[in-house]
């Protein structure tokens, strides 16, 4: 695995059990959703923080000033659990104390590394915890109560493979405009059950812009694509979008790029060099070898929303079950609606 994409970081059974006591101390006090929670977490990352080696905060600091792809945490205590004959179903799953210490320590993790948690208010309820599972059908094994006739859709919430995609919304990366808040900077993800040892994929993209020609990559900076709406979206809520670019350059001097795989397309009015690099672009990432882990409870994958790609193949077992949150960097500014939980415009 390159050095300069993803990076590792283990805790010692002292860090473990601090991180476990946090986390439980965040659940006890409503989790993620809970108003003062997140300035719990905020306190409680900084007093594990002087417990990290200085090799532990190099790390992180590459990851909060997006110089990387994915960091994996690991070796996280997590006491076993029996692993059900088929998964529950989410109203169950969402109130559980399990997940809630989950989600938990994934918000404690996204503070160590300076990603405050939020949500979208059109997205997921206007909830913080996502949880990730075949709970409509697609899977390569039918669910019992899946109409094989169904339509399924295209989310976190079925069980089919998902191509290369960052999270959306696709306006904007950094700084919101025009109504629209910026995508995420960040999510993490953490597994209740993984029975399968299934893999979610990251693709950097630094290594496939830098081999297209300059040309081609100022081709994709043009408002030149089209993308549809998410189906994850509220009914009647979160447009398609129309001329959007795919990359920007920062200020910081690095860059942010946003793309998914089945919902891009190019604009009617996008010239041919345009065209050319939008093919050179899928064909270079249809080629590229994905960096791949396989989540359990005992860790946590931190993804970069701006500088990678990540995605899924079929699921396989339907009660593989991942708790997922969005972080926003200390550079992102959105349209917020709420501050305390973060809640912001979609």
């Amino acid at each position: 695995m390159p050095q300069s994409e993803a990076d590792y970081l283990d805790f010692n059974s002292k860090q473990s059990q601090a991180i476990a006591c946090a986390s439980h101390a965040i659940a006890a006090s409503g989790g993620p959703e809970a108003k003062g929670v997140a300035l719990q977490a905020r306190l409680l990352a900084k007093q594990l923080e002087q417990s990290l080696s200085e090799s532990q905060r190099s790390i992180l600091q590459r990851f909060s000033n997006g110089d990387l792809s994915a960091l994996m945490y690991r070796q996280m205590r997590c006491p076993d659990e029996p692993l059900p004959e088929q998964l529950p179903d989410i109203s169950t799953l969402v109130q559980s104390p399990r997940c809630q210490y989950l989600a938990a320590r994934n918000q404690l993790l996204l503070e160590l590394a300076r990603h405050r948690c939020f949500a979208f208010d059109i997205d997921n309820e206007g909830k913080q915890i996502r949880l990730v599972g075949n709970f409509k059908g697609g899977g390569c094994n039918r669910r019992l109560d899946e109409d094989p006739s169904a339509e399924v859709e295209i989310s976190s919430h079925a069980g089919l493979r998902l191509g290369p995609h960052t999270e959306a919304p696709y306006n904007c990366s950094t700084i919101a405009c025009n109504g629209h808040s910026p995508a995420p900077s960040a999510l993490i993800l953490t597994a209740r059950w993984n029975p399968a040892y299934e893999r979610t994929y990251v693709f950097p993209l630094r290594d496939i812009i830098e081999r297209m020609s300059s040309l081609d990559a100022l081709a994709l900076t043009s408002a030149s694509f089209d993308f549809t709406r998410s189906d994850c979206f509220a009914h009647g809520h979160g447009n398609s979008g129309e001329a959007v670019s795919m990359l920007q350059f920062e200020a910081s001097g690095g860059f942010s790029l946003r793309y998914n795989s089945y919902r891009f397309s190019l604009n009617d009015r996008a010239s041919s060099a345009v065209s050319h690099a939008f093919e050179t672009f899928q064909r270079a990432l249809k080629a590229a070898q994905p960096l791949a882990f396989v989540l359990q409870p005992d860790s946590a994958l931190l993804i970069n929303n701006s500088r990678a790609l990540h995605g899924r193949d079929r699921v396989q077992d339907n009660r593989r079950l991942l708790i997922r949150q969005f972080g926003y960097s200390p550079f992102a500014q959105p349209l917020v609606i709420a501050e305390d939980p973060l809640l912001v415009c979609g």
